[in-house]
């Protein structure tokens, strides 16, 4: 496994080395500590399967850095690291592609569960970012039936937004998800950001649910 990091405080950069050794004691890391050596780590590891990056980096703005990372890799799992906790950050990351969102006060054991739920190709979203489970479904597209913010199931029938059941369409006939972004003219950020909705929504964790799970709700996926 190769993880990249990139923060400009080394002692966080050391602590996160050290806490990868609980997930993979052989883990390749690499770390960078501004935008432009960010860049580079990209380009000279592009096998890599996690980019642990800290938005406020010397030579970034905003999300700046993000955007660019996500454009030139759009299937690398970044999980986004932060002093800023609010759900406004949150949201603005999940929509330009990253696979998680987690605030540097967060405690390392719930740090590392984030991590192996990003690896294992979740979206990781702290609940206690979420005022409450209808807030945070408005936040991310979700439907405020079906299923809450924190998983918990309810007794309706699952409704998807108009995009929501275009792009689950397209899943039922197989499309990656370059295909789904040409097919319906989006970026690949907002169609992942649709994904996960979808895979909320059904309480599933892959396609293969997502689809069996629609099914069982009426939709006409084959």
């Amino acid at each position: 496994m190769k993880i990249l990091i990139v923060d400009d405080h080394s002692l966080i950069t050391e602590a996160l080395r050290a806490l990868l050794t609980d997930i993979d004691p052989q883990a390749e890391v690499h770390a960078a500590a501004d935008a432009p050596g960010a860049e580079r780590l990209l380009e000279q590891h592009p096998d890599a399967d996690l980019m642990l990056l800290d938005l406020g980096l010397p030579g970034a703005t905003g999300t700046s850095l993000l955007e660019t990372l996500v454009g030139r890799a759009p299937d690398l799992k970044i999980l986004v690291l932060s002093g800023v906790q609010d759900q406004r950050s949150v949201m603005r990351v999940l929509q330009l592609g990253a696979a998680g969102f987690v605030p540097k006060s967060m405690a390392s054991d719930t740090l590392l569960e984030a991590i192996r739920f990003v690896l294992s190709g979740g979206v990781y979203i702290p609940a206690d970012l979420l005022e409450d489970s209808t807030r945070g479904a408005t936040m991310l597209g979700l439907p405020e039936r079906g299923r809450d913010m924190l998983g918990q199931p309810v007794s309706v029938r699952v409704e998807l937004t108009e995009r929501q059941e275009q792009v689950l369409q397209l899943l039922a006939r197989g499309a990656p998800i370059k295909i789904i972004c040409r097919e319906l003219g989006l970026s690949e950020g907002t169609v992942k950001t649709h994904v996960t909705a979808i895979y909320r929504a059904f309480g599933a964790s892959n396609r293969t649910e997502a689809l069996l799970a629609a099914r069982r709700h009426g939709y006409d996926v084959g």
